[in-house]
């Protein structure tokens, strides 16, 4: 049996978590992309990685040897802990009548829902949620009277509760149709970057960003023991949840010196 916990992840700057895939088109550095649905994601293995330079970096390493080799595993021995890859919940689109709305589809709150229910976690105002999830009309719906969102024009609909949607991914939200919600999503912000040598510049290259104020969700999982000896390990799964949500910023992906991707977590709470 597995304890799992849900966590929400917000990015605070510009994120580049790279594909490492080429590409002959403007963009030389694509992000991660989720194969289904083509939105951003981080996968398991550079969100790990990632928490697990964050981890070592809070504690010296001879005082946290254990619990990096028991939760992220070692040259020996695999990690006692499970990570799943990050999904894409909300991203900011500029809007007409607020410098953004915080946009989310029916496919990510499905995906959400899914993945909630999946682990057996409760989701509060899941009936709410699940009229997002099923929303299938052909304009951008908010809970303001009108706006243009990225020049599309979003109406009021007050057959949604915004307030329950708003309490997960943040407000100003508005709900987007699948199909344009994935033709935004191909649009992301592109930075150009600058390779110097010698105070010269040498090489100028494009990457695609995720915005900040973008969330996405996440669930890592830890075995329950059942003995005395293997009980001592929880404490370290429980340290891991401590050093997550304890208000520190977590650094995700490329070009950390420049400020990209400082991102906070936060536990989802069961209903």
């Amino acid at each position: 049996m597995y304890t799992h916990k849900l966590y929400l992840i917000e990015n605070h700057t510009n994120m580049h978590v790279g594909s490492g895939d080429t590409n002959f088109g403007l963009i030389d550095k694509l992000i991660q992309r989720d194969v289904i649905t083509n939105y951003p994601i981080i996968h398991s293995s550079s969100l790990k990685g990632a928490l697990k330079e964050y981890c070592e970096y809070r504690h010296k390493k001879e005082e946290a040897e254990s619990f990096i080799s028991h939760v992220f595993g070692d040259e020996n021995h695999a990690g006692k802990v499970r990570f799943i890859d990050a999904f894409l919940l909300a991203v900011p689109m500029r809007a007409s009548t607020r410098p953004y709305y915080l946009c989310t589809s029916a496919k990510a709150i499905e995906q959400f829902l899914h993945i909630a229910n999946l682990f057996n976690m409760a989701v509060p105002d899941e009936k709410a949620l699940s009229r997002f999830a099923t929303y299938d009309k052909e304009h951008i719906a908010i809970a303001d009277k009108e706006a243009f969102i990225e020049d599309f024009k979003a109406k009021e609909d007050n057959s949604l509760d915004f307030s329950a949607l708003e309490n997960l991914i943040g407000a100003p939200a508005a709900i987007v149709p699948n199909d344009l919600f994935e033709k935004l999503l191909k649009d992301l912000p592109i930075v150009a970057r600058n390779q110097l040598e010698n105070g010269e510049s040498k090489n100028l290259w494009y990457e695609e960003v995720i915005p900040r104020k973008s969330r996405f969700f996440t669930v890592i999982s830890s075995l329950d023991y059942l003995n005395e000896k293997d009980a001592s390990l929880k404490n370290h799964f429980n340290r891991l949840h401590r050093y997550l949500t304890d208000g520190e910023t977590i650094h995700i992906g490329a070009n950390a010196s420049i400020g990209y991707g400082v991102c906070t977590f936060e536990e989802f709470k069961n209903a």
